[in-house]
């Protein structure tokens, strides 16, 4: 089976239209996805309803959608996140808003996990380390725990007692899991790569030929950019679409 595993949205309509079509081009029949429906983009709306209808969902809150339900956490984000929160809170539905509110921080499935950040804290921590592999390897189920949060593509491979961290930094890289090993995986973000790459980052998991699949896809960049104007988000924000920052 292939399932689309992806993340970190954050309200970017053509960027998460681009993956969804590239995934039905591969052939994906499940989904996986870690976190931040909104925050940054113009469009949380309309994100939020594409990503919860799709079949075979297995899915987790963000650490920006969880301010929704826990203003709080607002302490830990800067002037621009704080800025496009507030505006996404505006044009968000109440029934979108009940959805976010109600999704796991975790979730355990037969073979994987999924969170946001990191089974020891699945919405603040940003997974990126080994210290952090071995102190988190005891706290999830199955070979593979799927993570979002950073927006860099990447996965950790290892034991109790080995750990290797390795960078995607091509379009198209196939991973050969090993079944004697427990890994990793961040997908890099849909709608906000922070690699230098602005292209939109996803993957795809075959669970038959046990690989992981990290792809990237062109979108229509400067409308999602339109649209930030429009709404009068941060420029800040809207720069570093181009840089993918």
């Amino acid at each position: 089976m292939k399932i689309g595993v992806f993340s970190d949205v954050h309200g970017n309509l053509e960027a998460l239209e681009a993956c969804l079509k590239r995934f039905k081009q591969e052939g994906v029949q499940g989904y996986i996805y870690c976190g931040d429906f909104i925050g940054y983009g113009p469009d949380p709306e309309k994100c939020v309803q594409k990503i919860l209808e799709l079949p075979l969902l297995a899915c987790v809150l963000g650490n920006h959608d969880a301010v929704l339900a826990h203003p709080e956490l607002e302490e830990c984000f800067n002037k621009e996140a704080l800025h496009s929160l507030e505006e996404n809170k505006q044009t968000l539905s109440e029934k979108s808003i009940r959805a976010l509110t109600g999704l796991p921080a975790v979730v355990q499935k037969p073979g994987y996990t999924v969170v946001h950040g990191s089974p020891r804290d699945p919405i603040k921590e940003y997974f990126a380390s080994c210290v952090q592999f071995y102190a988190n390897y005891p706290l999830w189920k199955g070979e593979i725990c799927f993570v979002g949060h950073t927006h860099i593509p990447f996965y950790m491979k290892g034991t109790e007692k080995d750990c290797s961290i390795y960078v995607s930094t091509s379009a198209d890289a196939t991973v050969h899991l090993d079944s004697k090993m427990r890994y990793i995986i961040n997908p890099g973000a849909v709608g906000k790569p922070r690699d230098r790459d602005p292209r939109s980052a996803f993957g795809i998991w075959n669970t038959q030929e046990n690989t992981f699949r990290f792809l990237r896809q062109e979108y229509d960049l400067k409308k999602t950019q339109q649209k930030m104007e429009k709404a009068h988000l941060p420029a800040f924000l809207i720069d570093t679409l181009t840089l993918g920052l």
